[in-house]
């Protein structure tokens, strides 16, 4: 489906939604999966990660969309975003994946959710992947990064709204496209990773180690890939 100038804010919806439902989900499927399979979650926690995930999405497509309305065509000039935005994800992704792949399990240590914990702790807790809870911060650090990376409805829809030049319409354009690719079975194929990884450290915890370190290098092979794609793409000359 095309962008439709005449009925924008539907056409974003449509578009959005479409998108959602067949190339986002290919194309985030992978980290988040990884990221809950790496961190021990369970189906709830999967689903929820997933959620905060897309929260993220859909706050970097809005804030996108303002500033190409303020900016106009000069902030899509060259694909510059896109190549800080594609280097920048894969960084944090391989750096989280890493970090998943080489600890050690410690679940009680650093723990930040007590009322007396210091603001530091706190934000230690929410930011560090760990078993259990704690470590939204990460998924939605992946998620406002990832929606740098970009997409041809996106790109559409950000000429669009530099073309008409309202950092108000372009805010809205954005924020309605990124809630109609919420409709998508990304939600399910988090569940389904959290069921796996809960399934696996209640039935065979022994593997426990074993598959939290795979998803740990999932998240460093995807991240790295994100890396070379942007340099293979031409965006960067050495």
């Amino acid at each position: 489906m095309d962008f439709n100038p005449a009925s924008p804010v539907m056409s974003a919806l449509i578009i959005g939604i479409i998108y959602g439902a067949t190339f986002c989900t290919l194309t985030c499927s992978p980290f988040i999966a990884s990221y809950i399979i790496g961190t021990d979650r369970g189906t709830r926690r999967g689903m929820w990660l997933s959620i905060i995930f897309n929260g993220g999405r859909v706050m970097t497509y809005a804030m996108l969309g303002l500033v190409v309305g303020l900016a106009g065509g000069k902030f899509l000039v060259e694909g510059a975003y896109a190549m800080w935005g594609a280097l920048v994800f894969g960084a944090a992704v391989a750096v989280i994946g890493l970090w998943i792949a080489v600890r050690r399990r410690s679940p009680a240590a650093g723990c930040g959710c007590s009322p007396d914990a210091s603001f530091f702790d706190r934000m230690r807790y929410r930011l560090v992947p760990k078993e259990g809870n704690g470590g939204e911060l990460s998924a939605v650090g992946m998620g406002l990064l990832i929606g740098l990376i970009p997409c041809p409805p996106l790109i559409a829809l950000l000429v669009f709204s530099a073309a008409i030049g309202s950092a108000t319409m372009g805010l809205v354009l954005g924020l309605v496209f990124g809630l109609g690719t919420l409709i998508s079975p990304l939600i399910i194929v988090a569940g389904a990773a959290g069921w796996f990884s809960d399934r696996v450290a209640r039935d065979a915890p022994l593997m426990t180690s074993g598959i939290r370190r795979v998803g740990g290098l999932m998240l460093v092979l995807l991240g790295s890939w994100t890396i070379y794609n942007a340099v293979t793409a031409g965006w960067i000359t050495f």
